[in-house]
């Protein structure tokens, strides 16, 4: 029922079309072209929510996946991005921006490995919000969908907070941000027990391309998105210092540095001088991308995209 509250509102309320595109910090609002619901045409899985927009020979598509307390399926928001990606190849769209409709309980509940997978979230609280501050009277039944859903979702998959682990991130912010600004590490106000790696998304000036501190595997990591991962991948075995590697996947290439393994349950006094030797080899990493021929590397080898 919720899905229909989005389709409906994205296709007839062209002041709720303005406030999604601030809510998700788009810069112009663009007109709909086309609104649909439980789309399942690509082999990569099914779009809960399609909006796609279209202003002056641009589009721009909002992929939402729409969540009350359903558990999520593996790789479910990498899936999303993957048939963005499809869309884009196929000219369905020039851009895409993957989103998660949800209880703001559900969003809170996400790993931080899954969320930076998004590129937005948009909470039923704010819709709620959205609709009572717009016209209340003719929204009502919107209204009382939406609050039954965040009501309902109260039984749902909330994160446990876990004591050690949310020590853990903590105790790593504290150093990065007093001896490593430049990583721009965020703050962790609850980690659970699996969030052993820490993503670093806003060290990188390119969205999508990433710092991570993978506590329990040893490593420092770099990520550079592309579409072209072969390429990239060898384009950066040619550039990396000694006794650095490389990684590649579906999405991206990447360069690691090895790294003392950290339990991130230990006292974190114990595990402090391996941190700052993480942080450090994440700032030689950061280092590494700006470098001018690595950069040129990269974009050379992102793979080709349709303007």
């Amino acid at each position: 029922m919720t899905d229909l509250v989005l389709c409906e509102l994205a296709g007839t309320e062209p002041e709720f079309i303005v406030g999604l595109a601030h809510h998700l910090g788009l810069d112009d609002t663009y007109p709909v072209r086309s609104v649909r619901r439980s789309v399942h045409e690509s082999s990569l899985g099914e779009t809960d929510v399609e909006i796609v927009f279209a202003n002056q020979g641009t589009s721009l598509a909002v992929l939402i996946e729409n969540k009350i307390r359903a558990t999520r399926m593996i790789r479910q928001f990498e899936r999303y991005r993957l048939r963005g990606e499809e869309g884009i190849a196929k000219s369905l769209w020039d851009k895409f921006l993957v989103v998660l409709a949800a209880p703001q309980g559900y969003i809170d509940s996400l790993p931080l490995q899954e969320r930076e997978l998004l590129d937005g979230c948009l909470s039923y609280e704010w819709i709620a919000d959205w609709l009572e501050g717009h016209n209340r009277d003719r929204h009502a039944f919107k209204i009382h969908i939406l609050r039954e859903a965040i009501f309902d979702s109260h039984a749902g998959y909330v994160k446990k907070r876990d004591t050690c682990m949310t020590a853990f991130h903590q105790g790593v912010y504290k150093i990065a941000n007093s001896e490593f600004p430049g990583l721009r590490m965020a703050w962790v106000d609850k980690a659970g027990h699996d969030d052993s790696i820490i993503h670093l998304p806003h060290a990188l000036p390119r969205r999508g391309d990433k710092l991570l501190l993978k506590a329990k595997m040893g490593t420092a990591e770099l990520r550079v998105d592309t579409r072209d991962p072969i390429g990239a991948e060898s384009a950066l075995r040619e550039l990396i210092d000694p006794g650095w590697r490389t990684t590649i996947a579906k999405s991206y290439a990447g360069v690691e540095i090895p790294v003392a393994h950290v339990d991130p349950t230990l006292d974190f006094v114990e595990v402090e001088p391996h941190v700052r030797h993480f942080l450090g080899a994440l700032i030689k990493l950061q280092e590494f991308y700006l470098r001018r021929e690595v950069a040129e590397a990269i974009e050379a080898n992102r793979g080709m995209r349709r303007p």
